[in-house]
């Protein structure tokens, strides 16, 4: 994807997130949550020359869904694009400390992914507001490298 399109879809998700009582609707605001910083992550990356800009979006680690020339998509194995979640695929290229420092805090909530939307894990405050808290760093990073990026 290309970072207009990455920002875009962070805007469309926070309006979605902003509407979510984060508790109560815990899964949708988490996903929204998680998907909106790998958005940023991703346009970070693209931004600093550690991955490209392409009309290629991921559908698993190396795989990538482009166009198929008669109006459709059709799968093929690429290097290092988007990344589906930090880590998937790994980033060889040197990251700079500041999308370090994004990746890094959305690890932190890909750190409840599993325990509390697949494994039972009760979301309380303290999960919702370490969340948050990592989500805005990201968010407030992405700013300063792109502040056309703020919503």
């Amino acid at each position: 994807m290309n970072i207009a399109s990455h920002l875009e879809k962070i805007r469309r998700l926070q309006s979605l997130r902003g509407r979510l009582q984060p508790l109560e609707d815990f899964e949708l605001w988490f996903w929204s949550t998680m998907t909106a910083g790998t958005h940023a992550v991703n346009a970070a990356l693209h931004d600093a020359g550690v991955t490209p800009q392409e009309s290629a979006f991921p559908s698993q680690p190396g795989v990538y869904l482009v166009d198929d020339g008669a109006g459709g998509h059709a799968p093929a194995l690429r290097a290092a694009g988007d990344v589906l979640h930090v880590g998937r695929p790994p980033i060889a290229a040197p990251v700079p400390r500041d999308v370090q420092d994004m990746m890094d805090a959305m690890e932190i909530i890909e750190s409840y992914r599993d325990p509390c939307v697949r494994d039972g894990l009760v979301p309380t405050p303290e999960i919702v507001d370490r969340c948050d808290t990592a989500y805005r760093r990201c968010m407030d990073a992405l700013e300063r490298r792109l502040p056309e990026s703020a919503a």
